[in-house]
């Protein structure tokens, strides 16, 4: 979460609950990393790209979901280290966080540095997909987010360079595949957009923490598009 929100003053998660509780009245900055961003990492997608839109499953887990032009989208959540929130986990959000409407919440509290959660998305045929990761930043080592994303088609991966992982200003390209927090933001500046170079039909998103604090923290995943 971001500095509006003192580490000091209120954990992640009473910042998310407490939002959550009053319908989504915490003022958002202006987004500054916009769709005419993630166009100009990835070309037109035409109008309109085709699109899973999280909106209306707001406060709900979804496993399967329909994109608009037919193809499925089966959603599955891991935890292997047992630190995931089962309150937030894989929910799509009823708010704004960081400018972006509904995204679909990655949340967990860790005390072990390298631990996390993972989503993975299978796709019905391949696409070539874009989204935003949301508030991927880090405060004073009471978190880090870090987050590495893979995919892959018929089990071959498409990795992502610098050009295809478009940081903001809290945020930084880590190494292939991979960004990682640097200062807490609530603004558009903890955003990440992500464009595949070429088609996948699976994605696997892993948020971990690397830092040793026992704080919540958590990532959304903005709605998934391609051309």
């Amino acid at each position: 979460m971001g500095s509006e929100y003192k580490p000091q003053q209120f954990s992640r998660r009473k910042a998310l609950a407490g939002s959550l509780a009053v319908g989504g009245t915490t003022w958002i900055a202006p987004s500054v990393l916009r769709l005419d961003r993630l166009a100009a990492a990835v070309g037109s997608c035409g109008v309109p790209p085709v699109r899973v839109d999280w909106t209306p499953l707001a406060g709900t887990f979804p496993t399967s979901v329909t994109a608009n032009d037919g193809t499925v989208v089966t959603i599955a959540s891991s935890d292997p280290f047992g630190v995931s929130d089962p309150t937030f986990q894989g929910m799509v959000w009823t708010n704004t966080l960081n400018s972006l409407d509904n995204p679909l919440l990655m949340a967990m509290e860790d005390a072990i540095n390298g631990q996390g959660t993972t989503i993975r998305f299978e796709f019905s045929r391949p696409v070539r997909a874009c989204f935003s990761l949301v508030d991927v930043d880090a405060s004073n080592g009471n978190w880090i987010d870090t987050v590495e994303v893979t995919g892959t088609n018929a089990g071959s991966p498409v990795n992502l360079g610098a050009a295809d992982m478009i940081t903001g200003a809290d945020n930084t390209f880590l190494s292939t595949n991979t960004v990682r927090g640097v200062t807490p933001t609530n603004q558009a500046t903890g955003n990440v957009a992500v464009s595949f170079p070429a088609e996948i039909d699976q994605l696997v998103i892993e948020h971990r923490d690397d830092s040793t604090s026992p704080a919540f923290q958590f990532i959304g995943i903005h709605d998934l598009s391609w051309c």
